[in-house]
């Protein structure tokens, strides 16, 4: 029996299975993973105080699981000499029927986010210094139950909103700005661009936005465009990762509106549309990151974009092995191109600036 959510809980919906025995994969993981009620705002978690340095995952004075750099990567990190920052909102790390939201002081959800920077947030690093709130996220489960999603979805994004107000006012210091997301942080980064950057002195400071592991429709990225090369600023990426021939509208949560073809850009060679061969994968990482940051594979998978899905073809690896049920690759939307974002963000960067 293949576990309901798997594909989006990866390595821990593996292990729900597997503990599960005879009881059934199905009915643990549901009980685990679902909320016991309705979902109800009083009932939330604490607000967190984004003046207080524990309410971030990452900020560019403190250590965190954003310094990680690849050990065969060659790129060297100084925060305190970037030109730019970057703003990231990490994915679902919160996977319990305790709360709709989750509480930002968890221990276990703290070490999955921890890893979802060293995978993720940590390709910027060697173009922006890293700001990342913890947020009281929807769970997991949140995304299958159309009663409560959006309410829980948008609790969710008004911690990201005032995060971001916190930043604009205490330290963004009118710096170039990268937004990036993953997932769940995807959706609140598209929220952000469509309320903050469709005109004025924000819009002028972007980038780019890096929005991985979610539909976006053309219709959905208001004043932004897609990047059409792979030097352009003030614009956004996106890309959702499958094996080849896998069924990518098994993704698709009930009751969300599903409408034409969704946008991909190609993270390899930065085309909308393209298709590149795995020779010009400057390296893949091996997840999830929850020790030392892994080395970086050259050359690992090609991708292509097709029906607005990348489509991916990597060989066997144990180390690429964990999140990937039914070829689903959405846990590794950056680790497969790993090498190739982070020096995007880079070029970009330099763009923006004129160099």
């Amino acid at each position: 029996m293949t576990c309901p959510l798997k594909r989006r809980l990866g390595g821990i919906g593996i292990a729900l299975c597997m503990l599960s025995g005879s009881v059934g994969c199905a009915s643990v993981s549901h009980w685990v993973m679902t909320p016991g009620g309705a979902f109800d705002a009083a009932d939330a978690p604490p607000a967190p105080d984004y003046a207080r340095s524990s309410s971030w995952a990452a900020l560019p004075w403190k250590s965190s699981r954003a310094d990680a750099v690849p050990p065969n990567d060659g790129v060297p990190v100084d925060s305190a000499k970037a030109a730019a920052d970057a703003f990231f909102l990490h994915p679902t790390t919160y996977f319990w029927r305790t709360h709709w939201n989750a509480p930002t002081t968890g221990w276990l959800t703290h070490l999955i986010t921890g890893a979802t920077l060293a995978g993720d947030a940590s390709v910027f690093n060697g173009a922006a210094r890293i700001y990342a709130p913890r947020y009281r996220q929807m769970t997991l489960a949140g995304f299958s139950i159309p009663d409560g999603r959006s309410a829980s979805l948008a609790l969710a994004y008004g911690d990201v909103r005032r995060a971001f107000l916190h930043y604009l006012e205490a330290w963004s210091d009118d710096r170039p700005l990268i937004l990036a997301g993953h997932s769940q942080g995807s959706r609140h980064v598209m929220r952000l661009l469509d309320e903050f950057f469709r005109s004025g002195p924000l819009r002028e400071r972007l980038v780019a936005a890096y929005v991985a592991g979610m539909r976006i429709w053309p219709y959905s990225r208001g004043a932004v465009p897609v990047c059409a090369t792979p030097e352009q600023t003030g614009c956004l990426v996106a890309w959702r990762s499958f094996a080849e021939g896998a069924d990518s509208d098994a993704e698709i949560n009930p009751g969300e509106r599903v409408e034409g073809e969704t946008v991909c850009v190609n993270p390899i060679n930065w085309i909308p549309g393209g298709s590149a061969p795995a020779s010009e994968n400057l390296g893949s990482v091996p997840l999830p990151m929850i020790g030392g940051p892994a080395a970086l594979v050259p050359g690992f998978t090609g991708a292509r974009c097709g029906a607005g899905v990348l489509w991916v073809d990597p060989p066997s690896h144990s180390g690429f092995r964990l999140a990937h049920p039914d070829g689903d690759w959405h846990a590794y939307d950056y680790a497969l191109f790993y090498a190739n974002v982070r020096e995007n963000a880079e070029r970009r960067v330099r763009s923006f600036l004129g160099e």
